[in-house]
């Protein structure tokens, strides 16, 4: 059985390319905001959320906060994803608990590293992958 994946994100195209990114690795599941996700996530359980920061209805911090408060899903570990990701931001994002940060434009190695990173029982800390060209 493959770890389901839950994708959140306002955009269809970049829900199409992660999930192009994860498919044949992964059960991905998606959703267009935050709301959607709180009960999708309720519902599936997934093993990881994938979620895009600025969305609307609700937006990834406030999807995160409601997360990490709902005793049925609050063990399973977030993934951001952002347009704003300096490193200022990243590391906010990660104080908070993120379990990593993806900057967008995305790519293939950077989505598929962190992912397996995070759903790796080894990891014994917060994977920082990024694709910035720093």
């Amino acid at each position: 059985m493959q770890p389901k994946i839950l994708l959140i994100d306002d955009s269809h195209d970049t829900l199409d390319i992660i999930e192009m990114y994860l498919y044949k690795d992964y059960d991905v599941i998606t959703a267009m905001n935050g709301f959607e996700a709180l009960k999708l996530a309720e519902e599936e359980l997934p093993d990881l959320i994938i979620t895009d920061i600025m969305m609307p209805v609700m937006d990834g911090i406030r999807f995160f906060n409601t997360a990490k408060k709902n005793d049925k899903i609050c063990h399973i570990p977030i993934i951001a994803i952002t347009s704003f990701a300096k490193k200022i931001t990243k590391k906010s994002l990660l104080s908070v608990g993120f379990n990593g940060v993806l900057s967008k434009p995305l790519n293939h190695e950077a989505v598929l590293d962190t992912v397996q990173k995070v759903l790796s029982p080894a990891t014994d800390k917060i994977p920082q992958v990024s694709n910035d060209t720093e």
